[in-house]
């Protein structure tokens, strides 16, 4: 099959595209296995002349990557975990159920995606405050779950719509309840969507740095992206070290991705393009 011009610019393009946006990721886990005399003094697009592995070790043991990775997970799980169960069922009721003021309380829900978190962090952390749960995972986690609901709330309710009305009211007929509707027979169907909005909810928590700034103080309850931060600021001098945290910082959340990432792409197309 012989390629037009036109489709050797489109892989062209594409390419350059993929160079663009792998480049600086390649650069910088090249970066962090060369030494401090390389990164300083070496050809900055050269690849290491050894494998440094002991900037990972000294960046773990004195960045303490393994409580930031373990708070950041904790902040994690616990958001995606309250996004679904907060989420799916909405997103059906909002979706298949009939009730008054049903398509005017759902597009008051989705304001809450044209305003941003920093319009309206004062009053949140007046929230966070009165609950007794500043500085702790908690109450970061809630802060999130709040911010996150309006786009799950979109994603499971355009995909429960997207549902036959008659696979439920065959199901109506034989006795099933909404809840047995909903865990019996939509969730099978929705894992694709419910996979979506997982990877969705861990990445933004993971990747976080604004709520977390707000809520978390001592160092011990700090997430992924404080903790680096402040890593990065007591040893600016070690850019190797900085590397190598950086690049712990984000590989959990990358392996997530590259596992679930046909059925992500799926359900988010699915529940954002369908209803």
């Amino acid at each position: 099959m012989v390629m037009r011009r036109a489709d050797w610019a489109l892989v062209a393009g594409l390419g350059l595209l993929l160079a663009f946006m792998v480049g600086p990721f390649f650069w910088l886990v090249m970066s962090s296995f060369k030494t401090e005399a390389e990164i300083s003094m070496g050809d900055p697009v050269a690849l290491p002349a050894t494998l440094a592995l002991a900037n990972y070790l000294d960046a773990w043991r004195i960045g303490s990557f393994g409580q930031l990775l373990l708070n950041s997970f904790l902040n994690a799980s616990a958001v995606v975990v309250l996004t679904l169960l907060l989420c799916v069922p909405a997103g059906y009721a909002f979706a298949k159920m009939r009730f008054a003021f049903n398509n005017t309380v759902f597009f008051l829900i989705l304001v809450g995606l044209t305003i941003p978190i920093q319009a309206i962090v004062i009053p949140v952390y007046q929230m966070i405050a009165r609950l007794g749960l500043i500085d702790t995972i908690l109450g970061v986690t809630l802060a999130q779950v709040g911010n996150g609901i309006p786009f799950g709330l979109f994603l499971m309710r355009n995909f429960f719509r997207s549902i036959p009305d008659e696979l439920l009211e065959a199901a109506r007929i034989d006795g099933a309840s909404h809840f047995r509707i909903l865990t019996a027979i939509l969730l099978p169907l929705a894992t694709p969507a419910v996979l979506a909005l997982t990877v969705i909810a861990a990445l933004s928590t993971w990747n976080d740095f604004f709520l977390p700034l707000v809520v978390l103080i001592s160092p011990d309850v700090q997430t992924i992206p404080l903790g680096l931060v402040r890593f990065a600021g007591t040893y600016s001098a070690e850019k190797r070290l900085i590397f190598a945290g950086t690049v712990i910082s984000f590989v959990p959340i990358v392996i997530l991705y590259l596992l679930t990432q046909r059925t992500f792409v799926q359900g988010l197309t699915q529940g954002a393009m369908k209803g």
